[in-house]
């Protein structure tokens, strides 16, 4: 069973992230195991925001993590990338970045507040599920199936539309997130088939599927390599002749 902890900005995207890494491993044999860092549970009340990631890290939970999970996911949005505490330029010579351009800026600045050495030594396991602009952004596949998929700005908004529309539960209502909602709105990608149709509609999930899919070959190799290595023992290499005793005079 793969166990993955997750530090993200809050609840609801959490609950996404989850159902992703559940479709994704759909096909494993035991469902993966999905333990919540930043925040934790229960909940107490429902905080969220980039700034608690970067607390997160300074506590350095990402150490305690990796200490009882294979895997870490660590999530944030790239809406106020530019906010004083985030830091990070979502132009450069007067020209917006790509949105890949703006993900490798924001993994790298979130890097900055992990140990040199710790990440050296686990960047294989650490995953990034950076959200350009917001992780509703995520959800916009599973709702449309034109252009507005791959929105990267208004995607809440975008979002709320498309679940009223359907009559059903809007992920918001005016500040205030529903786990619930965001649940339900991304259980779509509970199914792996549905998942691997529909994440190149949008820029930034297809960046950490693309992660995932590292991940998956990579465990791949190690079960092959697993596999090859039982063989070898369970069928060990016969002795040469001459060796066996009735072969060898009296």
């Amino acid at each position: 069973m793969l166990k993955f902890g997750v530090i993200a900005e809050g609840p609801t995207d959490q609950t996404v992230i989850e159902n992703i890494l559940l479709g994704y491993f759909e096909d494993q044999e035991d469902e993966p195991d999905i333990r919540y860092i930043q925040p934790p549970r229960p909940l107490t009340e429902t905080p969220a925001g980039w700034g608690l990631v970067f607390k997160s890290l300074e506590r350095k939970d990402h150490e305690g993590a990796l200490q009882y999970n294979d895997y870490l996911v660590i999530h944030i949005d790239t809406d106020v990338q530019e906010e004083t505490g985030f830091d990070v330029p979502r132009r450069e010579k007067g020209r917006v970045l790509s949105v890949s351009d703006r993900v490798d800026r924001v993994i790298t600045r979130l890097k900055q507040d992990i140990d040199t050495g710790f990440y050296q030594a686990n960047a294989h396991r650490i995953l990034f599920a950076i959200a350009v602009d917001t992780i509703e952004c995520w959800l916009l596949p599973l709702l449309y199936d034109n252009n507005k998929a791959a929105k990267t700005t208004g995607c809440l908004e975008s979002a709320n539309r498309a679940l009223r529309k359907a009559d059903q539960d809007a992920l918001s209502a005016g500040e205030n997130k529903f786990i619930r909602a965001y649940e339900k709105a991304s259980s779509g990608y509970r199914k792996r088939k549905t998942l691997i149709e529909l994440h190149d509609k949008n820029p930034s999930l297809q960046l950490f599927i693309e992660q995932l899919e590292t991940l998956q070959s990579r465990l791949t190799t190690n079960d092959a390599a697993a596999s090859q290595e039982h063989g070898n023992a369970a069928f060990p290499s016969e002795k040469p002749p001459g060796s066996i005793a009735g072969n060898q005079r009296g």
